[in-house]
Order: structure tokens, then C-alpha cells, then sequence
């Protein structure tokens, strides 16, 4: 076993990914963090404000799948052409994607300010106190959404080019500021307002603006700073590679939404646990984001170069290290999961319907992580339209039907067991997808 693990770290492609994912395991952290940061600080002002936080997130999730649009083109394109020694096309890829998606959400920002309180309405069931709450944290968040696009743009660009450690730095300085801002903001420390779970809002739209400069410093020292567009050239291929992925990850967040309302129609407190494991839960597979990412920089490189039996085969190990670290995790959390759910509940009901929550979650990550990395791999040989279909055909199948089924008999557990099931079916698709059809897949989009 020792000489297995001595031969695997010493393997330069393991190596290579490593340097990549594990600061971007990191970054995950980090970000998982924000949420929780959150939920932390809010849970003394009660059940309404826990639940209005969950709400809230779930709806941020499902605008942010418009990131995707823009995103996912920008990893593709960006790693494609760093692979094939096109430095100035990517500077030039960067500043396109930049221009046209903030444009974009800027536009949908500005709408869904004005429809907020129907999507609220829709999505939860929510009333007094705990709708407001949402609807404070919502709207704010709404509002400066293209500071939260730029700075996440700008991540992708780092990752991209294989410099995933400035995306941590950058993450960890805006992680600390939402810490500090959180509590001041929150409960009026220091001679501020108490803004209450509006405070909280303001708090991560202060600290993703924090990160922006620093960005743009590295970004400089890297010779990768976004070039003006002339011209747009990249509408054609930004809708080829990111609109099967943006109807993908909006089927899937309204999915989630969906799942979400299920559970929330059960009233505040198993919302409230539901939010705080599934907060929670973002640390485990905080992994699968990172190698996935990984997957699609790399694959994505190697196939800007013309190498697709090298894309191929590192893209395997890369699933292989992604899914085997999140189910150890996975198992960690289950098995501890009465006594780290501890801090983030305010009452014992709460505690033990969110521990039940981490016990079946932990036990999915396996599952979970091979649907993530795979999944990767494959977008970042530059097909964006099987993941589409494997993972919008699994959400809806396994999961959505299934949980409007069995909530009915079995109350929360009926769709935290779908969940369980989904996650499984979702990682083995995506899995013989990549193993069996990769060089039918991949496609070189730099020339």
C-alpha cells in the first residue's frame, strides 16, 4: 500500500493536477465558508432569518446558472488556447466574455430586483417575517450581482491558466472581509446600523468588491490583463459551448428549487435543517468543485495541443482522485454528523433533523464526486451538451419525481433519500460517458 501511494504522488501527472486542484480545494473552502459565515451570524435572530438565508441562497443559485453562459466558455476557451501558446487570443477571449456578460447581468439583475417578491412567493411558501427577511437579503445581493460575475470571471481566468493558488489568496481576502463585516453589519457593532439579515447582504457584496483589485494586480503580473474588443468574434462559439450548460444548470437549480420548496412546505424548522446541512454538506464537496475545475483546465489544455489520448488519460486519474476524496469525507461527516451540526442550531429538533440530513449526504459523496469530475472532464474536451443531458434527465428522474412522491408518505426523509439515489445514477452516466466515448466528444475549438 505504501509503495502504491509512494509510485501514485510521484506520477508528474498527479502532480501536475494536484497543483491545480488542491488550492482549489481550498478555494471551495473558502467559499463554502461565505454561506456559512452567514448562516452563523444570523442564526440568533431566529428560525425566520436561518430559513430566509436558506431561501435566499437557493434563489442566488438559480440566477447564478447565468454565469454559466459566459463561464463555462471562458474555462474552455481560455484553457484551449493558453494549451495551444496563444497568450494575446486570451487576453482578447477574456475581455469579450467580460464586456458581453456583464451587460447581460446587469440587464437581468435589474429585472429580477422588480420580480423578486413572485419568485419568493413561488419558490418557498414563505409569509411574515421570514418572506421579508429573504426578501431584504435577496434584493440586495440582486443588486450588485455583476460585482459577484467580474470576480468570479476573473477566478476562471486564474484556474484556466493554471494559477489556482492567486485564486486562493484573492478568496481567502474576501472571506476574511465578510467575517469581520458580518457581525458589524449584522448587529450594528463598531457604530454601524443593525441591518439584521440585511447586514449579512451587504457584507458579501462589500467583500467580493474587495477582491476585484487584487485580481486585476495578478492578472497584470501574469500578462493576462482583459483586452478591449474591437470586435465581437465570440457570440457564435460563447452560445455553442455556454447555452447547453446555462439550460443545463438552469433546469438543474430549478430542479433544486423545486426539491427546495418540497422541503420548505414542511414547515420553517426542517427548512432551517435542511439549510444548515446542505451548508454544511458545501464543505464536503468542496472537492468535486475543485477537480472538476481541474478536470476541465486540464483536459481542456491538452486537447488545445492536439493530444487527446493525454487529455484522456490524466482526465481519468483526475476523477479517480476527485471521487475517492469525497467519499472519505463524505464518510467522515456522516459518522460525525450529530456533533458538527452543534454550532449551527439553535434547537435539538433542528439538530437531529439536520444530523439525519449529513448521515445520507455523506453517504452520496462517492456518487456525487463522480458525477462532478466526469462531468468536468467532458466539458473541458469542449462538449457542453452530454453533461446537459445526463444531468437534467438524472435531477429530473431520480430526484424531483421520486421526492413529490415520497414526501407524501415519508415526509423530509422521501426526498433526502431520492437525493441519495440520484447522486449515484447521475456519477455512473457521467462516468461511461467519459470512459467509453471521449474521442467522439472532445473537440478543438482553437485554431
Amino acid at each position: 500500500m505504501k509503495n502504491y501511494f509512494s509510485t501514485l504522488l510521484n506520477d508528474p501527472e498527479i502532480k501536475s493536477s494536484l497543483r491545480i486542484s488542491l488550492p482549489l480545494v481550498f478555494v471551495e473552502l473558502v467559499n463554502s465558508l461565505y454561506s456559512l459565515a452567514d448562516t452563523f451570524f444570523v442564526k440568533d435572530l431566529g428560525s425566520e432569518a436561518l430559513a430566509a438565508v436558506g431561501i435566499a441562497g437557493y434563489l442566488l443559485m438559480l440566477l447564478q446558472v447565468f454565469f454559466t453562459l459566459f463561464q463555462t466558455p471562458l474555462l474552455i476557451l481560455v484553457s484551449q488556447s493558453i494549451g495551444a501558446g496563444y497568450r494575446d487570443k486570451t487576453r482578447l477571449i477574456t475581455g469579450e466574455i467580460l464586456v458581453e456578460g456583464s451587460i447581460c447581468v446587469i440587464f437581468l439583475s435589474i429585472i429580477f430586483y422588480i420580480v423578486a417578491p413572485v419568485f419568493v412567493a413561488i419558490q418557498s411558501g414563505v409569509a411574515g417575517l421570514a418572506f421579508q427577511y429573504t426578501l431584504d437579503y435577496l434584493r440586495i445581493r440582486v443588486a450588485w450581482f455583476v460585482i459577484f460575475f467580474v470576480s468570479a470571471s476573473f477566478d476562471i481566468v486564474f484556474i484556466a491558466s493554471g494559477r489556482s493558488d492567486i485564486s486562493l489568496i484573492s478568496n481567502i481576502i474576501g472571506l476574511v472581509s465578510n467575517i469581520i463585516l458580518d457581525p458589524i453589519m449584522i448587529y450594528g457593532l463598531a457604530g454601524f446600523p443593525r441591518l439584521g439579515v440585511a447586514g449579512a447582504a451587504w457584507a458579501s457584496v462589500i467583500a467580493s468588491f474587495l477582491t476585484i483589485p487584487i485580481q486585476l494586480y495578478y492578472l497584470g503580473k501574469l500578462q493576462l490583463l482583459p483586452m478591449r474588443p474591437g470586435l465581437f468574434i465570440l457570440p457564435r462559439k460563447i452560445i455553442d459551448l455556454g447555452l447547453p450548460a446555462f439550460i443545463e444548470r438552469s433546469v438543474i437549480s430549478l430542479g433544486n428549487n423545486i426539491y427546495a420548496g418540497i422541503i420548505s412546505r414542511l414547515g420553517n424548522t426542517v427548512m432551517a435543517a435542511h439549510n444548515i446541512g446542505l451548508r454544511i454538506e458545501s464543505i464536503i464537496y468542496m472537492p468535486g468543485f475543485a477537480f472538476a475545475m481541474t478536470a476541465s483546465t486540464i483536459v481542456g489544455r491538452h486537447v488545445g495541443e492536439g493530444d487527446f489520448k493525454r487529455a484522456k488519460r490524466i482526465g481519468e486519474k483526475v476523477i479517480y482522485m476527485g471521487a475517492s476524496l469525497m467519499g472519505l469525507l463524505g464518510v467522515v461527516v456522516a459518522l460525525s454528523s450529530y456533533y458538527i451540526t452543534a454550532p449551527f442550531v439553535p434547537t435539538s429538533e433542528i439538530r437531529e433533523l439536520a444530523s439525519l440530513y449529513l448521515i445520507l449526504a455523506g453517504f452520496s459523496e462517492f456518487g456525487l464526486g463522480l458525477a462532478m469530475v466526469s462531468s468536468g472532464a467532458i466539458r473541458g474536451a469542449g462538449n457542453t451538451r452530454l453533461p446537459f443531458i445526463t444531468n437534467t434527465v438524472s435531477l429530473l428522474l431520480f430526484r424531483v419525481i421520486p421526492s413529490l412522491i415520497l414526501v407524501k408518505s415519508l415526509g423530509v426523509l422521501g426526498p433526502w433519500i431520492a437525493m441519495f439515489i440520484e447522486v449515484y445514477a447521475r456519477g455512473i452516466m457521467a462516468y461511461t460517458i467519459f470512459k467509453r466515448y471521449f474521442n467522439q466528444l472532445a473537440r478543438r475549438l482553437i485554431s
